[in-house]
């Protein structure tokens, strides 16, 4: 049947002994000098309602297949994500695997070129078939429009 005891908490996980450490997997220590974080940093976030709310209300849209992008400018003095995904009966687990795929795109492809402004995201129904190269393509389909409208470069 086996012991009664659990499992000591350094054999298990992240913290095991071939694994990372505990801070290291908390991401508290940084990478090696010069690499750029995967991270998403609350600076980086539109979480507030009243925010997301107000870009709604003022920004630009654009609709694509798959996604709503809205956009407006900000006073921060840097851009800021803000990710809209409804349930649209889907499980917990799909909602989670859509926003990091959306999240990923913004951070690796759409937040450099990005002026201090608010971009809001929100997924449609049909995103949750969408694979992650299509909402790659799509977003930098947007990302390079916009670009050429606005002549930004």
């Amino acid at each position: 049947m086996g012991t009664c005891r659990a499992v000591a908490a350094p054999e298990e996980g992240s913290q095991a002994v071939d694994g990372a450490s505990a801070l290291e997997a908390r991401g508290f220590l940084t990478a090696a000098a010069g690499s750029e974080s995967a991270r998403f940093p609350r600076v980086r976030r539109l979480a507030s309602a009243d925010d997301i709310r107000q870009c709604l209300a003022k920004g630009r849209r654009r609709r694509l297949e798959h996604l709503d992008v809205i956009w407006t400018d900000n006073a921060t003095g840097h851009p800021r994500l803000g990710l809209i995904v409804p349930k649209f009966r889907s499980s917990a687990v799909a909602r989670n695997r859509l926003r990091r795929r959306l999240r990923e795109i913004w951070r690796r492809e759409i937040q450099g070129w990005q002026s201090p402004s608010d971009l809001v995201i929100r997924a449609r129904r049909e995103a949750y078939e969408a694979s992650f190269a299509m909402l790659h393509d799509e977003l930098l389909g947007w990302r390079d429009a916009v670009m050429v409208r606005d002549g930004t470069s």
